[in-house]
């Protein structure tokens, strides 16, 4: 039997001259593609943003090359090796070339450790810790991120004080404020399942993870510097996304990063009207209610026109006073939309889950804590939701209080610390307003 193992085909000037302008051809091939990937991508919105594109242009490039020569010799091979005529012959057989196959072992392996150390580094780089963080009027401040079905909720602890001794926290539901050159240090945590925090402008991405409930979940953090981007009007508005499957809602979980020019306008836009809003809050409950109940993640599931509120994860808010004297036999309209805001599991509408997170005073969640005043203001703010209100509201102050007492067992200080003088000075302004509000709620 004829020893074939020596057959190997020659390559003719005709296979070097295609090989080789396949070769020019995929060169400029990769180059165009690496020039148009900036415009596909986000703006490069963050001092960590440069690293991680010039990381994704390497591997661009490398697998460009990888998926050409690959290609380009499939294709070569097809062309100039394929079988001639009328030829039905085996072809030559191989036993192998153990120095071709070393080199194509050793070249991958170089180019995974290559990218394996680059990557690192550029990891390394990008999550280290930063001097200065959340500097906010020369002081750092601590700011929070809670993830729960199906929303984002983001708080700032100030250094201010309150009316009770207490620091100021700022709510800013599902947006982050901050400013070109503030060193953002935010820690995450997650109330229920997995979520992952990804701004793409930023060039960011962490994974919230559930942990011990006793302490709020196990916390992660994530970091980051803004920095201005040029033709960017301020301030701008970047997205926040989950990139974690969590459920049926989990394309709605969104948010929104609002870069501000300067400390000065962050101070100015931001963070001063949110703190004199804590600091003076409107003394009619409905109008308070309105500003509560958005400091929740009431949003992620429920819908209420009136908040442009757009979710079917739960059931709608919409005209919630017509119905909720009738919900639960024996019980107030008042008693079960307060029951139903404090203890979620005690009542589920026919074709829901229960997914909606426990709120009160003494969760542990520090994200979900609700005052008894807190819940007046929302049950007052809700019992408006109809163009028929079940609820008492010629007597709200006392029939809203009453309910939390009958139900809970605690006392609401309808004045908000504020004192009885003060209130009844502005009972007659407050009931106008509540009026109005109610009008134009049901609408």
């Amino acid at each position: 039997m004829e020893d074939n193992r020596s057959n190997i085909p020659s390559i003719s000037p005709a296979a070097i001259v295609v090989a080789a302008v396949f070769i020019l051809v995929s060169a400029v091939g990769i180059n165009w593609f690496t020039s148009f990937v900036p415009v596909v991508l986000p703006p490069q919105a963050s001092a960590e943003s440069k690293s991680v594109d010039e990381l994704f242009y390497i591997l661009v490039i490398i697998g460009g090359v990888v998926f050409f020569l690959i290609q380009g010799m499939l294709l070569i091979s097809v062309i100039f090796f394929r079988a001639r005529g009328d030829d039905r012959s085996d072809g030559p057989t191989y036993h192998g070339n153990p120095l071709l196959e070393l080199v194509w072992t050793i070249i991958p392996s170089l180019v995974v450790v290559f990218l394996a150390v680059i990557s690192f580094n550029v990891w390394s780089q990008n999550s280290e810790p930063k001097a200065a963080v959340n500097m906010v009027e020369g002081e750092e401040i601590a700011i929070n991120v809670n993830g729960a079905r199906y929303a984002w909720t983001h708080t700032y602890q100030t250094d201010r004080l309150g009316p009770d001794g207490v620091p100021i926290v700022i709510n800013s539901g599902d947006t982050l404020h901050t400013y070109i050159g503030q060193n953002v240090d935010l820690e995450l945590r997650t109330q229920d399942v997995i979520h992952s925090y990804w701004v793409p402008a930023m060039r960011v991405k962490q994974d919230l993870l559930p942990g011990n409930p006793a302490t709020g979940g196990r916390p992660t953090e994530i970091r980051f510097t803004p920095v201005r981007v040029e033709g960017e009007a301020y301030p701008a508005d970047y997205p926040i996304v989950c990139a974690e499957l969590c459920g049926d809602g989990h394309g709605r979980m969104r948010g929104t990063v609002v870069v501000h020019e300067d400390e000065s306008a962050f101070l100015e836009q931001f963070y001063e009207p949110a703190i004199h809003a804590i600091l003076n809050p409107p003394a009619d409950p409905v109008l308070r209610g309105e500003v509560e109940i958005q400091k929740y993640v009431c949003y992620s599931c429920h819908t209420l026109d009136s908040l442009d509120w757009e979710s079917s994860t739960g059931p709608s808010l919409n005209g919630i006073a017509e119905r909720a004297g009738d919900r639960v036999p024996g019980q107030s309209a008042e008693e079960y939309i307060a029951t139903s805001v404090w203890n979620s599991q005690a009542f589920v509408v026919p074709g829901y889950t229960e997914q909606m997170a426990a709120f009160g005073p003494e969760v542990i969640d520090a994200n979900n804590i609700m005052s008894p005043e807190q819940l007046y203001a929302i049950v007052a703010y809700l019992c408006t939701q109809g163009e028929q209100s079940d609820c008492d509201i010629d007597n709200a102050s006392a029939a809203i209080p009453g309910a939390i007492k009958t139900v809970f067992g605690l006392e609401v200080d309808i004045t908000f610390g504020q004192g009885d003088d003060e209130v009844s000075a502005s009972d007659a302004d407050g009931a106008d307003a509540s009026e109005t509000e109610a009008g134009a709620s049901g609408a």
